[in-house]
């Protein structure tokens, strides 16, 4: 998994290289947490590019391999259009510890790497625990940094707990 990172990586800065100067590329990573009322393996599939439908407004991944979109890893799709559009790779979706690892390439912006653990807190309760690192390049470089400020993040998280428990709520 690592040599995939690595390889993944390396063709993610091929790209960015092409497009940007090296020079304007920036990182940072957040991690966040919340709690859910549901049991861990509840909570992990909502977490899926399949699961998402269910409380994120206007998603709509498509697949690109293989041709339905798989909760597992070596799934890759596709989300948005034109310059916000993302190729989204599953490096790691284990159902026994409640962790999915994701890899997201947006050509004309950033690139994510995208950890989310679920952890059980007992009596259907769980603990949502995300982490971004984020690299972003191109004009938009400092939008996309001040939406991962420690706000925006603590925000986000905030807003996903909002949003998954008004989902489970009214499934």
């Amino acid at each position: 998994m690592i040599a995939f990172s690595a390889i993944l990586a390396s063709a993610i800065f091929a790209v960015a290289a092409n497009t940007v100067v090296r020079d304007s590329a920036r990182q940072i990573s957040r991690t966040g947490n919340f709690e859910l009322p549901c049991d861990a393996g509840t909570a992990f599939p909502l977490f899926s590019p399949e699961g998402e439908r269910h409380w994120v407004a206007g998603w709509n991944p498509t697949p690109v391999f293989p041709d339905t979109i798989e909760f597992a890893c070596d799934t890759v799709f596709r989300t948005g259009s034109g310059d916000e559009e993302a190729v989204w790779t599953i490096v790691e979706a284990d159902w026994q510890t409640h962790r999915a690892e994701y890899v997201r390439v947006a050509p004309q912006s950033h690139s994510a790497h995208i950890v989310v653990e679920i952890h059980p807190l007992g009596a259907g309760r769980s603990k949502v625990v995300v982490s971004y690192t984020i690299t972003t390049f191109g004009k938009n470089s400092a939008d996309l940094l001040a939406a991962f400020s420690e706000e925006a993040y603590a925000a986000k998280m905030h807003d996903w707990q909002r949003q998954i428990g008004a989902y489970l709520k009214h499934p």
